[in-house]
């Protein structure tokens, strides 16, 4: 027991300062909240700099604006023209940047035509000439009514009585998206830890490290610590994010896109429960292609199949978005490969009936635990054996009766 965790401890130290490592938990997110803040600017500077815009002109044929008073602000921006065709020498002399008409029958089709010379105005325009015809409109109803009934007529707060969860109007998109980052969280840190493994394992077979190794320590200790190790190190890279997660959603609670968010709890202890399952699970099997894998470069061909059944969900978000209880998503849950995913997105968008989760946590854990059993004969049998392509009958072979393991190895590979 105490080899088993001298390799966990091991692995865990050497891969926490791997600079891959350091990169996917901290470089990863750093980037992507740089990105998005640099798009954030360049959209607020192209789309609500209202100051470069200059004058917007108009004609009132409804009569809408005709014994409307502007405001200080809106008088700054907009200029009345008589005319379509004074605007439009308006706007050919660039006295004014652009302008909009109200036709006669605005009231009954509400209509604006706008015209400039560019694709189209920025939403800021747009949108003070919105609150400009709203407030004209408000203007005409009896004293007293609030415009704010006008602009904003309806201030829907959501509850969802499935989940218990409560949103805003604004931040209804936040119900969609929160399980999407838990799933990509969730695949990030099983695949970076689970590929670590992996590449591990060839590379210590490929340079005979392996050969080394096993004079101190057997090939189940060895293995045994490795998957330890590397649990242990995804599960930090998991504590990371779900931290610097609810810090996010605690101080974005002034955002319109946040308000009324919580950390959801909940989903955080289910992927906990998923997270440990589903990575032995992958990091057996992983293991497996480590060791029967003559080159990098064959073993990943082997893992990318393994991604692809992964992340099968997301090719059906739409019907777990529509219908997170329909029977896609609730095939996908039973399927212990695609169930971590498929859990984490239905238990974010709706309430999943408690069983589903139960039989789901059974068939992965069942799973789990015989594709960790045939890995380990897998791993004590080939992790010695050198130059020779491993075929399916050897694999099943092996595992229904492994090879009495030595530690001699001779030019062909090992002797049993």
């Amino acid at each position: 027991m105490s080899r088993t965790l001298s390799v966990a401890l091991r692995e865990y130290l050497y891969n926490l300062r791997r600079p891959a490592f350091l990169f996917a938990v901290f470089g990863v997110p750093l980037f992507t909240l740089v990105m998005w803040g640099v798009i954030f600017l360049v959209v607020d500077k192209t789309e609500n700099n209202i100051a470069d815009v200059g004058k917007v002109g108009y004609v009132d044929q409804a009569g809408i604006l005709a014994s409307y008073t502007l405001s200080a602000d809106d008088a700054a921006l907009f200029v009345a023209y008589p005319t379509n065709d004074a605007a439009r020498q308006a706007l050919d002399e660039k006295t004014v940047s652009a302008y909009f008409v109200l036709p006669d029958n605005y009231l009954t089709s509400g209509t604006v035509e706008t015209y400039n010379y560019n694709s189209s105005l920025s939403s800021a325009i747009r949108d003070r000439i919105r609150a400009l015809l709203r407030s004209a409109i408000a203007s005409e109803l009896p004293e007293g009514t609030p415009v704010e009934r006008i602009t904003n007529p309806v201030n829907l707060v959501t509850h969802a009585e499935d989940s218990g969860r409560e949103l805003t109007e604004s931040s209804s998109a936040a119900l969609i998206l929160m399980p999407m980052l838990f799933a990509l969280v969730f695949i990030m840190a099983v695949g970076v830890t689970s590929g670590f493994l992996m590449n591990g394992i060839v590379e210590e077979k490929t340079n005979r490290v392996m050969e080394i190794l096993v004079t101190s320590v057997t090939p189940t200790q060895l293995l045994t610590g490795k998957i330890i190790g590397l649990g242990l190190l995804g599960l930090t890279q998991m504590v990371i994010w779900g931290v610097a997660g609810g810090v996010a959603i605690a101080l974005g609670q002034s955002l319109p896109f946040l308000s009324g968010v919580t950390f959801p709890t909940d989903l955080a202890l289910l992927a906990l429960v998923y997270f440990i399952l589903s990575y032995f699970l992958i990091a057996s099997l992983m293991a497996g292609v480590g060791v029967i894998a003559n080159s990098e470069q064959e073993s990943r061909q082997f893992s990318s199949f393994i991604s692809l059944i992964w992340v099968l969900p997301f090719f059906f978000v739409g019907q777990f978005i529509e219908d997170p209880n329909g029977v896609v998503p609730v095939l996908l849950t039973l399927i212990p490969v695609t169930s971590p995913i498929s859990v984490l997105m239905r238990v974010g968008l709706s309430a999943v009936p408690a069983w589903q989760i139960i039989v789901s946590l059974m068939i992965l854990f069942v799973t789990m635990v015989v594709v960790a059993w045939g890995s380990a004969r897998i791993f004590r049998w080939g992790m010695l054996r050198y130059g020779k392509r491993v075929s399916l009958r050897d694999m099943i072979r092996a595992v229904r009766r492994p090879a009495q393991f030595t530690t001699t190895a001779s030019k062909g590979g090992v002797s049993s």
